[in-house]
């Protein structure tokens, strides 16, 4: 009787998982290359992909501009084989994490469309809302953004750049709020002085980040830069534009992280108050 060929190991297929991801994050999930788990969460998984972090996180973690929601929730624990320094396979719009494989099937734009608007309109609509966080001093940073002054926004960005603790300090997070606000609503109100200070100064702010807070920060504050944003913060900054409860949409930012959405949304109603503040200036002269 012949003898039975060995049976060949079974190689454990990895689970199949949809994602949405940002289109902010298209050209580094397209092109193979070789990405590093950073750190890993119930809801989350953040990847350092060349020098910037892309995240893959759960349906119901915030929706983040440099992120790839997957449909899964916490409780189903999609990370858990997954271990920080782990080397995975980025790609051709899929991420190979260890036992779970992500194919991008959809993508979302983390950039707000926001409607054009008049200066009275904005002025109504952030009537009340919090410009200040209590671990914050945003008098310089305010008083730069009145200006539109490059010089004075890169002297009030710097003390601010990391300090304090945690992935995304609470001054990264003001900053950010108030950089996307200036860049969206300025373009959404024709506000010149706004743009050009902001892409004057988009460099150099992003290589303080480089040089002064965690990777996943530095990253955020570059989207926020060019307007990209996390989804509660897009919904809020179209409620100031009239798409949207405003009540609501703050709230639902404000809920987001420990410190970082309120953070967030206080940085943005500075941002939108600074703009009201420089047409007035500007109207006195």
């Amino acid at each position: 009787m012949p003898q039975e060929a060995a049976q060949a190991p079974q190689v454990e297929t990895p689970k199949r998982v949809a994602g949405l991801a940002s289109i902010a994050v298209h050209g580094l999930v397209t092109v193979p290359r070789t990405a590093e788990v950073l750190g890993t969460a119930g809801s989350a998984v953040w990847l350092l992909v060349e020098n910037t972090v892309v995240v893959v996180s759960t349906s119901d973690a915030t929706r983040l501009p440099n992120g790839i929601e997957i449909a899964a929730t916490a409780a189903d624990a999609p990370f858990e084989a997954v271990a920080h320094g782990t080397k995975v396979e980025i790609g051709w719009g899929r991420v190979m994490l260890p036992d779970l494989a992500v194919h991008v099937a959809r993508w979302w734009d983390p950039r707000p469309a926001l409607p054009a608007m008049t200066v009275a309109q904005l002025e109504t609509a952030i009537v009340g809302l919090p410009v200040t966080v209590p671990e914050v001093d945003a008098a310089r940073l305010g008083t730069a953004l009145r200006l539109c002054s490059p010089t004075a926004l890169l002297a009030a960005a710097k003390p601010l750049i990391g300090k304090g603790t945690g992935l995304t300090p609470e001054t990264d997070d003001y900053l950010a709020g108030a950089l996307a606000s200036t860049r969206l609503l300025s373009e959404a109100l024709g506000h010149r002085p706004g743009t050009a200070m902001l892409d004057s100064t988009a460099r150099p702010i992003a290589k303080l980040a480089d040089a002064r807070t965690t990777t996943f920060s530095a990253a955020l504050l570059q989207h926020a830069l060019r307007g990209q944003v996390a989804a509660p913060a897009g919904a809020l900054l179209r409620s100031f534009a009239g798409r949207g409860e405003i009540a609501a949409a703050h709230e639902d930012l404000s809920k987001v992280g420990h410190s970082s959405g309120p953070a967030l949304a206080a940085g943005m109603v500075l941002g939108a108050q600074s703009i009201i503040q420089f047409t007035s200036d500007t109207d006195r002269r």
